[in-house]
């Protein structure tokens, strides 16, 4: 019985120190943030990305007022250090007020443009959007596989500790061998290696999501026991449809494109003049009674234009719309084939994964469970040998992780498939 308590004291100890470790994660966990619902819903409030695209979008829709509105007056004064003498009397004060007014339409023309600006703004902090709740996703995908993995860990650990416990009973009695129980020990001490490294990479992920959040890298997020890997029937043409209706950036480059479009009338407005009005008042005291209208201040209005007289520049801003147009065609165009390319990518990733995840659940995981199964009968009646019952245990561990491993890349992938598409595929 001491060679019993001293193995397994030796067993244990790792194990102790791991448990540690999960406990004091699990402390941390208790007022942690636990769904992906309240992960994305925390995303969207308090991500900085986000916030700064939402200034932007507001800084650029209050541009459109301020360039479709009127130059200012202008107010002017004068007054003579020497009087201009008149027939009425002396000039002493003249005051001006002027409006400067463009060619119809031209205004106009200039607030969509930066209308069009608001627009891709908007588009763009859709996207900003998109893109964070894709990477919480992704994040949340691989503490699922991370957290999942731990606990399938965990039951195997469990199974090699009644196994160790086994082959400890069997030495003690003259039934084993020490090998036995070494190789039950080296493969348990394996097991909490991998749990550490596990353990680490929870860290990572857990900052990412943390900071995805705005929240402190150390919060605590709860264990993702659940994500959803059900297979998709959607037809390609279809996500593509939805994706040229609703991909941010193609909108965004549509409105590119309306305000090349613009610019170009607002170019060809250029060859038409801005006006001018003006209205002039003139102080004149009375000095003498001579003429009957002596002392009258005196009131003028004046129309003004300029002459567009210089050609090369006009030309040379029709032609630079011409050319931002085309330019602005040719991104939406080759945008749009990059958005294709990927959906295709996307889309046949999904269907192998699950494929794969078929394969696993319909024939992998039920063949080396009834594999473990007849092993473990075998071995309790003395018709297997110790290291064969492990290498059938080791083989089912590998198959469970593999298929964890593929549900985390389903949900991922469909993740992905819903960013390129530009929102939820239902």
């Amino acid at each position: 019985m001491k060679k019993i308590r001293r193995i397994m004291h030796y067993s244990l100890t790792p194990a102790l120190l791991v448990a540690g470790l999960i406990t004091t994660g699990a402390a941390q966990e208790k007022q942690a943030i636990g769904s992906l619902d309240d992960m994305l819903s925390l995303a969207m409030q308090n991500n900085p990305a986000i916030k700064a695209a939402e200034r932007r979008q507001a800084a650029l829709a209050s541009v459109s007022e301020q360039v479709s509105t009127l130059p200012d007056p202008m107010l002017g004064f004068t007054r003579w250090t020497s009087s201009v003498e008149t027939r009425v009397g002396p000039q002493e004060n003249v005051f001006s007020l002027s409006q400067r007014i463009p060619f119809p339409g031209k205004l106009g023309l200039r607030g969509k443009i930066a209308d069009q600006d608001a627009i891709a703004a908007q588009y763009t902090l859709e996207a900003v959007r998109r893109d964070v709740a894709f990477k919480v996703k992704a994040a949340f995908s691989d503490l699922y596989r991370i957290d999942k993995s731990l606990q399938t860990l965990d039951t195997y650990q469990e199974l090699l500790r009644d196994f160790s416990t086994v082959a400890a009973t069997k030495y003690a009695t003259g039934q084993g061998i020490q090998a036995m129980i070494l190789k039950a020990d080296v493969e348990i001490s394996s097991i909490i290696a991998r749990k550490l490294q596990f353990q680490k990479l929870r860290t990572g992920v857990v900052a990412r999501l943390n900071a995805l959040m705005n929240r402190p890298s150390e919060a605590g997020i709860q264990k993702a026991d659940t994500i959803r890997t059900t297979p998709l029937n959607i037809d390609e043409q279809r996500i593509l449809q939805k994706a040229w209706q609703a991909r941010q950036e193609l909108l965004a480059r549509k409105a590119m494109i309306s305000k090349a479009d613009y610019a170009f009338k607002l170019a060809k407005k250029n060859y038409m003049p801005d006006f001018n009005v003006q209205a002039t008042y003139i102080t004149i005291p009375k000095v003498n009674d001579l003429f009957a209208d002596s002392g009258k201040d005196p009131l003028g209005f004046m129309v003004g234009m300029n002459i567009p007289i210089w050609l090369g520049k006009r030309r040379a801003a029709v032609t630079q719309a011409e050319e931002t147009r085309a330019s602005q065609s040719l991104l939406y165009e080759n945008l749009r084939n990059s958005v294709e390319a990927e959906i295709t990518d996307i889309l046949f990733q999904i269907q192998t994964i699950e494929e794969t995840l078929r394969l696993y659940e319909q024939g992998l995981l039920i063949q080396a469970e009834s594999s473990l199964e007849s092993a473990t009968s075998a071995y309790k009646t003395g018709k297997l040998d110790f290291l064969n019952l492990l290498d059938a245990e080791r083989m089912l561990l590998q198959l469970r992780l593999a298929y964890i491993k593929e549900q985390a890349s389903h949900f991922k992938q469909v993740a992905a498939l819903e960013r390129a598409a530009g929102g939820s595929l239902e």
